[in-house]
């Protein structure tokens, strides 16, 4: 098979080589911004293999959504494996902790996938989306009105870092004294699976891993016994007709990668959409004059600053990919923050516009079997906090002189902290 029909060039295979040379997720420059790296990537080569990683880096719109949607020929098998090889020492305490999460969903082929993906469905339904509203909008109004004082704030600490974690405990059923715990645990899971961590930062996280896993499993055992109106008993108890219910350990596994993924993203959803709004001020003031425009705002800051710039995958068999040569067997990761400003898709994409007509385009929830089960809730969260802190606070803006910092991994990107300030 090959995604493109364009064979490389000797000088843009020698570019490739060069960027792979230069090609180092976890520190800066790249850290701090990689889009300039993107852009360089992305219009020398579709494609280049960094040695360092053993991973082929998938550069353009195309090429990273055809692959999305060919499951038979690109498996997500490798999508939450850790990218440095773990040593002796950290699988051990993994085994000693009985950490188990097999593949379910993110990581699982179809038809595996496909059960579990229906079953979750029945569970993860619109509705229950649509009834959490009220409950995002009355915790953000509750954090503004006792955490923004004296026209200054940190709008991670006070409010992006916790809500999306009340926000999906409700929805799980965890009660609310968890989330420094499962925010931990979050972090933990984050750099263990897509930092780059040396042998005793392995041993550390692997103890970490162990803990969140069985977390878990006691939530999940606790509803077993005794089901209450949450996710997780509808996910024990979710049938659809001929299909196999779930076991607990599925369910187990399913909750496991939510406690993650429903709050961290999210998080990180909504610090990136506070900084470019607010950055932008032309279009912050629209938003303050107009709410109607907060959706289409939601959607370009999705495509301008996704909170996941790349995701992995391998081939299942020998491809070509823009022209080159994959054999079977190899790691891909697709660089989703480059393929969302593909200029092939997007007319001027370096340039914020929340007016962009195609911006739902993009591809920061994946695309085909496996786009992101909490998509819905996670544009939710953003539009209700977008709504609430500019109608309240019109005459925000960023503090001056601050470094923005990002936890050191290959595919989850949001501000650590990100202050701000206002006419009291």
């Amino acid at each position: 098979m090959s995604l493109s029909d364009t064979k490389p060039s000797p000088a843009a295979l020698a570019s490739a080589a060069e960027l792979a040379s230069r090609f180092d997720p976890f520190r800066d420059p790249y850290l701090a911004d990689p889009y300039p790296f993107f852009a360089e990537a992305r219009a020398a080569c579709p494609i280049f293999y960094s040695p360092a990683l053993n991973y082929w880096i998938v550069t353009r719109y195309a090429d990273v959504r055809r692959i999305f949607q060919s499951p038979k020929l690109f498996s997500a098998a490798n999508a939450l494996s850790p990218i440095s090889p773990l040593c002796p020492q950290a699988q051990s305490i993994l085994a000693q902790g009985r950490f188990s999460a097999d593949p379910v969903l993110t990581n699982a082929d179809p038809p595996a996938h496909t059960r579990v993906r229906r079953l979750a469905n029945i569970a993860f339904t619109p509705r229950r989306v649509a009834a959490m509203e009220s409950f995002i909008r009355e915790i953000a109004a509750r954090f503004m009105r006792e955490r923004f004082v004296n026209g200054r704030v940190d709008l991670i600490r006070e409010l992006a870092w916790e809500l999306p974690a009340l926000v999906v405990f409700r929805v799980l059923g965890v009660p609310d004294r968890d989330v420094p715990r499962v925010k931990a645990g979050a972090e933990n899971r984050q750099l263990f699976m897509f930092g780059h961590p040396d042998k005793e930062q392995q041993i550390d996280l692997a103890g970490g891993m162990a803990t969140f896993w069985n977390y878990a499993q006691e939530l999940v055992e606790a509803r077993s016994a005794e089901p209450r109106d949450d996710f997780t008993s509808d996910l024990i108890l979710a049938r659809d007709h001929e299909l196999p219910a779930l076991s607990t350990h599925e369910v187990t596994t399913v909750v496991f990668a939510l406690l993650f993924a429903g709050h961290e993203t999210t998080t990180s959803l909504i610090g990136n959409t506070l900084r470019r709004t607010l950055t932008d001020r032309d279009a912050w003031n629209e938003i303050c004059r107009d709410p109607r425009l907060v959706p289409s705002a939601v959607e370009e800051v999705l495509r301008f600053d996704s909170s996941v710039i790349a995701w992995r995958r391998r081939t299942m068999q020998a491809v070509e990919i823009g022209g080159v040569a994959v054999a079977a067997d190899a790691n891909l990761l697709l660089l989703i923050g480059s393929a969302n400003r593909d200029p092939e898709v997007f007319a001027d994409p370096e340039r914020f516009d929340i007016h962009r007509a195609n911006a739902g385009e993009h591809l920061a929830f994946g695309h085909g079997a496996h786009f992101c089960l909490g998509a819905p809730l996670a544009r939710l969260e953003a539009r209700v906090v977008l709504e609430e802190i500019s109608a309240r606070y019109p005459s925000m803006r960023l503090a001056q002189g601050q470094t923005l910092q990002f936890l050191p991994n290959i595919s989850f990107r949001g501000p650590r902290a990100l202050l701000a300030e206002w006419e009291c």
